[in-house]
């Protein structure tokens, strides 16, 4: 194990990185010897970090590898060698006590007839407005949300004669939705209803992301949702709603995993990179950023030209000194979604052939990462890991802890027949992220802004997830500590061709 961070060397640190998550390594790793990385537990990873339990392996979470950058893909070689494996992904979601495959809006197949009906007819209302035939005027009691078929005929079958006459109504079940501005959408609330049509936000993605961010959903923007997101056509969509969906869609449509060790391995590949630059079980309790100096836990200190912050951000501006109240203040209205993890281990062995679910409706967990198919190798002999990944927050709280969450999600792990009744549990623990994701308010984009450019003044510079505040997976955050390694280099390279010292040190 590295030594304590008592032990660093009194000389000035050309670069002193805080937290050996994914960002952090990935940072100290580019940055060789000009940097030190300090990290408050005594082991690398931050929310990729795995425990074992009784046999078997589990995630801080859900963990999967996929890039679409040749470089990250470079990163997995050399971090993990032969040690992973690649696989289609099998991502489905439980609704209607049926079995869907994801993305909901591209596989609607096995579906309840009516919510096809309703999930087809509002995705092309969405796209080309309500669907009011032009041989029927509009009655003077009918509302102005009335929703028909195609104005063509492409769905008259849904439609029936009334009253005796030659008007036409629409027998399907009505799509009620809020009331929507013009142009762009406004809010995630309206980029559900105005993308994908209301009957797929009636059925999935209401419920889903009200149970997912805990906040409503009006109060978020849209920018995390690039590459995120399949956006599947017309012409799919209706593909997969008459036959079962052939392939998997989107940006993780494969995916790698370590073959052993669980994704603990992929962080623990940076170890031999990093020798004694790295301080395990050692936490910076306060920041001087006039000083440059960083003081520890066990009262010593480091000085610094650059430091390179992964921490949360509010986390952050807690322990700077002088921080002035607008910033203090930015930081307090930066907004979180903490995660529980109910790791079980069963006492049986391949449960299902799924990679995760997402549960949309009434059970306490929004989402099942398969542990136990991630790859073999983290399942006890004979048995099978799965993990409950469970959102709470001020707004929406735990409806339990304890022994009493654990009875929860094994309970509903049996009520949606994943687990039977009388399968064994052979362990049972629970994993808390109190900081897992972050919420793309409407005053986020200002806020954060607003603390980096303070920071940057100072030679902090901010890399990752949680300290640009941003949506990032691992790939993103091996790229992130590799910009802010590169920034950093530069800016001490052009230090002496007379370049003010923090004027690139942001990423933006």
């Amino acid at each position: 194990m590295p030594p304590h961070a008592s032990t660093v060397r009194s000389a000035t640190t050309p670069a002193l990185v805080i937290g050996a998550g994914p960002t952090g390594l990935s940072a100290a790793y580019h940055l060789g010897e000009d940097a030190v990385l300090l990290e408050q537990c005594d082991r690398v990873g931050g929310w990729c970090r795995s425990v074992e339990d009784h046999g078997f392996t589990f995630d801080y979470a859900g963990h999967i590898m996929f890039s679409q950058d040749p470089y990250v893909h470079e990163m997995y070689a050399m971090l993990l060698g032969d040690n992973v494996h690649w696989q289609d992904r099998e991502a489905w979601i439980y609704s209607k006590q049926v079995y869907t495959r994801y993305p909901f809006q591209g596989a609607l197949y096995g579906l309840p007839a009516d919510v096809i009906t309703e999930c087809i007819v509002g995705a092309i209302e969405a796209r080309f407005g309500p669907l009011a035939p032009a041989r029927v005027p509009a009655e003077p009691d009918a509302g102005s949300d009335y929703s028909g078929p195609d104005r063509r005929g492409m769905f008259e079958p849904l439609l029936h004669g009334h009253g005796g006459g030659s008007k036409l109504a629409y027998i399907g079940v009505e799509r009620r939705r809020p009331k929507l501005g013009k142009g762009a959408p406004r809010n995630f609330e309206e980029f559900i209803y105005k993308v994908w049509g209301a009957g797929i936000a009636k059925h999935f993605a209401i419920p889903y992301n009200r149970k997912l961010w805990a906040v409503p959903l009006e109060e978020m923007e849209t920018s995390w949702l690039g590459g995120r997101v399949p956006l599947p056509n017309l012409e799919e969509m209706i593909e997969g709603a008459l036959s079962p969906a052939a392939k998997p869609m989107g940006p993780n449509a494969r995916f790698g995993y370590p073959l052993r060790g669980g994704f603990q391995a992929l962080m623990d590949g940076f170890l031999p990179h990093l020798g004694d630059r790295l301080r395990l079980s050692t936490r910076v309790a306060r920041i001087a950023p006039r000083r440059h100096r960083a003081t520890l836990d066990d009262g010593s200190t480091v000085d610094y030209d650059y430091l390179i912050s992964t921490m949360p951000l509010p986390a952050l501006v807690d322990i700077v000194d002088g921080a002035p109240e607008e910033i203090v203040a930015a930081a307090a209205a930066l907004r979180h979604v903490s995660v529980r993890c109910v790791n079980l281990g069963i006492g049986r062995e391949a449960l299902t052939d799924k990679h995760w679910i997402y549960y949309p409706e009434d059970t306490v967990f929004h989402r099942i990462f398969v542990q136990g198919n991630a790859s073999p190798h983290t399942n006890a002999p004979g048995g099978f890991g799965l993990i409950c990944e469970i959102t709470y927050s001020d707004a929406k709280p735990l409806p339990c802890d304890g022994d009493a969450l654990i009875r929860r999600c094994i309970d509903d792990c049996r009520r949606v027949g994943l687990v039977r009744e009388d399968d064994p549990v052979w362990a049972a623990n629970q994993v808390d992220l109190p900081v897992a994701y972050v919420v793309y308010d409407h005053e986020r984009a200002a806020n954060v802004q607003r603390i980096r450019d303070w920071l940057q003044q100072h030679d902090i510079a901010l890399a990752g997830r949680y300290a640009e505040w941003e949506y990032y997976n691992s790939d993103h955050a091996f790229i992130a500590g590799r910009n802010a390694a590169r920034r950093v280099r530069e800016l001490r390279q052009s230090e002496y061709m007379g370049f003010p010292r923090a004027a690139s040190l942001s990423s933006r």
